[in-house]
């Protein structure tokens, strides 16, 4: 008898350990200053290069906003909306470099290599029109010669794609916090576990946030190889199969909506997570602010930073000492948020 409750014990210990959700030992609050407010529909990214932020915009005329930082004011905006020549498809994701944009049209499978001026913002075509593999949601770039994309795949997590869209490798799985989750269809796990990267070039490691999962993968030009991955908060969701496709939603409407973002630092990963229920999202009744979670690239939590505002987006600077936001005040604004503790 002894034996089978030691037996039992074992079992209920790693089960409990094994969807423990993560904690934080240091707490801290940070104030928020606002920049300017900004006529946008609905912000989808925010980045900062040089002395510049650059906000996407998922239904305005223009899909990217520039924003000058040492002379405050909006100096340009970029990427005109429409089907033309010169014009972009919303939703786009941009990833910039001194000299250029690589400019990906998510809904519509295509990506490009963009020319990129610094000195009146301009942006010229360089190469083909890249056309992607359908169920690619979101890229992010890893070195000159690969880029890996999450979405709907059949049979994996990840794809690793060349510069020309070709499917060099697949590799990744899903977490399986959720009991029966391993038998879940691979589409309904995507649709719920949908991801925000960041990559560190000198580490070659890959930070992804979904909404209750924190995931660090290693990266070699062949695949990616799962590192840590950890619980930010736990979740249930269902799923239903249509002609139309497949869609999954969390049915604990008391869960927290959890993260939204992720940005990195050589030194840290930084989650941008929204601590209301998911009841109080669906209801337009949220009350409380966003919150920052830190973590070093082994994935150990460092601190919790609880914001005054509510953000949509959010960077780090270069000096890993400032946030950039879009946040809600009530109207939408540009913001900076110092980095205390």
């Amino acid at each position: 008898m002894r034996f089978s409750f030691l037996i039992l014990a074992l079992l209920l210990g790693s089960c409990s350990s094994s969807t423990k959700k993560v904690s934080f030992d240091k707490q801290v609050t940070a104030k928020s200053t606002i920049l300017t407010e900004i006529l946008i529909s609905m912000p989808i990214d925010i980045k900062k290069y040089g002395d510049r932020l650059y906000v996407s915009d998922f239904g305005a005329d223009s899909l990217l906003f520039c924003y000058n930082l040492k002379e405050r004011h909006f100096e340009k905006q970029m990427l005109p909306r429409g089907q033309g020549a010169g014009e972009f498809l919303s939703p786009i994701e941009f990833f910039m470099s001194d000299t250029s944009v690589f400019i990906h049209n998510r809904w519509h499978f295509t990506a490009r290599d963009y020319s990129f001026s610094k000195q009146d913002l301009s942006i010229q075509p360089k190469g083909e029109l890249v056309r992607l593999p359908m169920g690619v949601d979101k890229l992010c770039p890893l070195d000159e010669s690969r880029v890996v994309a999450s979405g709907v795949f059949d049979d994996c997590r990840f794809f690793l794609l060349d510069k020309q869209g070709n499917v060099l490798s697949q590799c990744g799985d899903y977490p399986n916090y959720q009991e029966g989750e391993e038998a879940i269809p691979n589409s309904a796990k995507a649709m719920f576990h949908q991801s925000q990267l960041s990559y560190n070039a000198s580490r070659k490691r890959l930070a992804c946030a979904t909404n209750n999962v924190f995931e660090l993968w290693d990266y070699t030009p062949e695949t990616l190889t799962l590192h840590k991955r950890l619980l930010l908060s736990p979740y249930h969701y269902q799923f239903t199969k249509t002609p139309d496709g497949v869609s999954a939603s969390s049915d604990t409407p008391d869960a927290i909506v959890g993260a939204l973002g992720i940005t990195t630092s050589d030194k840290y990963v930084y989650v941008l997570v929204n601590p209301n229920t998911c009841r109080m999202h669906k209801e337009n009744r949220e009350t409380q602010n966003s919150e920052i979670w830190v973590f070093d690239w082994e994935g150990k939590p460092i601190r919790k930073i609880l914001a005054d505002v509510r953000i949509e987006s959010f960077c780090i600077d270069e000096t890993d000492t400032i946030f950039y936001c879009v946040m809600v005040t009530p109207d939408y604004s540009i913001g900076m948020i110092p980095i205390v503790g």
